[in-house]
């Protein structure tokens, strides 16, 4: 009887050893697969950041080219309408040759 309860005694521990491998192997299986979510996680949640910033970045490119090109407008009609104020004026003549003749006689 006592070979009969040690051989049941071994068989239970290799049992035990045969679960303990098993669960071993599970757990490993468990831990790959949730390395495996969270890298894809990861590797979503950066093509997703990504393609916000590039959105983001086309707008702001975008809004920039518009201001660019309004202010661009905006100094080209201030030219405009100074060189046209300009033109309305008159010249005169006499003052502008007597302010000319005043710095010539300066440098000399």
């Amino acid at each position: 009887m006592e070979k009969g309860c040690t051989m049941d005694s071994v068989d239970s521990i290799d049992r035990l050893v045969e679960i303990e491998h098993q669960a071993a192997d599970i757990i490993h299986e468990a831990e790959e697969k949730a390395s495996g979510l969270l890298l894809d996680a990861k590797t979503k949640a950066e093509s997703l950041q990504n393609q916000k910033i590039a959105e983001v970045r086309k707008k702001f490119d975008a809004d920039h080219e518009v201001f660019l090109q309004s202010l661009q407008a905006q100094s080209q009609k201030e030219i405009s309408d100074y060189r046209n104020n300009l033109s309305t004026i008159p010249l005169n003549h006499a003052a502008l040759a007597e302010t000319l003749r005043g710095f010539l006689d300066t440098e000399a």
